[in-house]
């Protein structure tokens, strides 16, 4: 990556942190009519596609929800962020809901935007397949996100272990690492794979094409909030539903490129097309949250947490305002177009 790019992702994190501030200093009232609120997403990935899409058509004030959406990077700050009441909306990963769930807080998924893993992991020239893992070390983010997660389960899958998972923390810091030496192998964003080849990494492996449900990308509220405010809940999703099948649909090409190129500060439509194609690739037409991929989360998690052991899908999963969609018309409706 380059050093501009790897700086604007620096400064965008900055910015979005700084404005998080300002939203607590000044709290907002997000139910009822259109008043502005936030709404977080944990990754700097094309896995966010429908909610940048849903605010840049103006497909939230459609629906009447006016969200900014900020980045809170990583599902456990997400968590933090969902049980203080700072944000009322989160996209994220399923794993922080269950570790929150387990310890009491009243979170819940609402919706299952991506139900796989959707990353690579780039090693250098040393490292071509998984086999060659072994005693090296592989860049992710901090514990308790969900690239680190998905390491963990894909060394499960392979059966690799004497291995060292560095938590590195953001995408930028984890290609400054492989292409340093710091790491031997790193867990990115598909998006990020011909310019990491470009330098003379090589693919190892495309999560993708793992065996594994896996909820990479959900909506995630507080279960309060479900109860007291359903129809603010319902408007929302009903931006993030219509945003998802604008992404799916050919037709919008361009203009899906325009807007990821946009969120990633790329310098044109024509560098987002690798994102455009990893969206595409695992965004779900209807968004319900896996249940096999929750109840094998919940699984693995319980290895190392004997609280998750307590938990089954359904504490953590309300298909509420999703089949209420579903069973009005109102997804089929929009894929049709």
């Amino acid at each position: 990556m380059e050093p501009r790019a790897i700086q604007s992702i620096e400064s965008f994190m900055k910015l979005n942190w700084l404005l998080l501030v300002l939203f607590i200093i000044t709290p907002l009232r997000f139910a009822h009519g259109q008043q502005r609120f936030l709404m977080g997403y944990s990754s700097f990935s094309s896995n966010q596609t429908p909610l940048w899409v849903a605010k840049e058509e103006g497909l939230f004030k459609r629906y009447g929800s006016d969200p900014d959406l900020i980045l809170i990077e990583g599902g456990t700050r997400g968590a933090q962020a969902l049980i203080s009441g700072d944000v009322p909306i989160m996209g994220m990963s399923g794993q922080p809901v269950i570790s929150a769930k387990a310890r009491g807080a009243d979170l819940t998924m609402i919706a299952g935007v991506v139900n796989k893993m959707n990353y690579i992991l780039v090693g250098s020239a040393t490292v071509k397949r998984p086999e060659d893992l072994k005693g090296k070390r592989i860049g992710a983010a901090q514990a308790g996100t969900a690239s680190y997660h998905a390491v963990l389960l894909g060394l499960k899958h392979w059966g690799r272990d004497k291995i060292t998972i560095l938590q590195l923390g953001n995408q930028a810091a984890r290609v400054g690492s492989l292409q340093s030496g710091g790491s031997d192998a790193i867990i990115v964003n598909p998006g990020l794979g011909p310019s990491l080849k470009e330098r003379g990494g090589v693919l190892i492996a495309d999560f993708t094409e793992l065996p594994i449900a896996y909820p990479q990308q959900t909506m995630a509220v507080r279960e309060r909030l479900l109860k007291s405010d359903s129809d603010f809940v319902e408007r929302v999703m009903k931006g993030v539903v219509a945003g998802n099948s604008f992404s799916l649909d050919p037709r919008n090409k361009l203009r899906v490129k325009q807007i990821i190129a946009k969120y990633l500060r790329l310098d044109s439509p024509d560098k987002a097309e690798e994102h455009y194609q990893s969206a595409l690739k695992v965004l779900a037409p209807k968004p319900y949250v896996d249940v096999a991929g929750i109840a094998s989360m919940i699984e693995f998690m319980a290895e190392a947490d004997p609280l998750v052991a307590k938990l089954k899908p359904e504490n953590v999963i309300n298909h509420s305002i999703m089949k209420k969609l579903d069973d009005s018309g109102f997804i089929d409706q929009l894929l049709k177009r």
